[in-house]
């Protein structure tokens, strides 16, 4: 089964929670009057053990003059031909710099680090990096508006779009790439199981592959 219709569910409320015991951080100064500009590399979150998990990639987030927020993402050796949800993962609030999970995440030890066990790494989300229409956490899973990868597993993605979580946060943000093709069929199934957000869908679609951020 292929998941790339959007998935409707109280999974964009569990994905939008927040954890506490994150560090507090007073945010970065604007390293420019007109833009503030910030780069991260963005790497594995899974253990090497699993399939097809090894991509990595960048990401650049800017606040820019008008008030709007424009986010690029670059990515390679992902799944080909399938759509990777991306979020900017946070706390909309007092200045937070949460961080990236890894393979020490996985809580349960079944071998993958889940959205669940990463959130208190990264927290909630904050914007939904799809590439038309809605961009809240209500769009976390709504597949059929997420970039695709090409045929040799790379990924480009630039948007600009307004958002005022985005902008007062802009430097604080974990930039998080989901999906992985855990047994190599070409398309997000439920062999390794379902998501641990919702039966609904795959843990394929909403494993989280990649993550980069202010405290990586």
């Amino acid at each position: 089964m292929k998941a790339t219709a959007p998935i409707a569910l109280g999974a964009a409320a569990a994905l939008s929670l927040v954890t506490a015991g994150a560090a507090q951080a007073a945010h970065d100064g604007n390293p420019s009057p007109r833009v503030a500009s910030y780069s991260y590399s963005l790497d594995p979150v899974q253990a090497e053990s699993v399939p097809n998990s090894q991509a990595t990639g960048s990401t650049r987030v800017k606040a820019l003059p008008n008030g709007k927020v424009q986010v690029k993402v670059t990515a390679s050796g992902l799944m080909p031909n399938a759509p990777h949800a991306m979020h900017l993962h946070g706390v909309d609030g007092p200045s937070t710099d949460m961080g990236c999970p890894g393979p020490a995440q996985d809580a349960d030890g079944d071998g993958y680090v889940t959205v669940v066990e990463g959130i208190p790494s990264y927290g909630g989300i904050l914007t939904s990096l799809t590439t038309t229409g809605d961009i809240s956490a209500a769009s976390a899973l709504a597949l059929d508006r997420f970039a695709v990868a090409d045929e040799d597993g790379t990924l480009e993605y630039t948007r600009t779009f307004s958002q005022d979580a985005a902008l007062a946060n802009a430097d604080t943000v974990q930039v998080v790439v989901h999906g992985i093709d855990i047994n190599g069929n070409g398309a997000y199934d439920f062999e390794a199981g379902p998501s641990s957000l919702t039966d609904a869908a795959p843990l394929e679609a909403t494993i989280p592959v990649l993550c980069g951020g202010i405290a990586n």
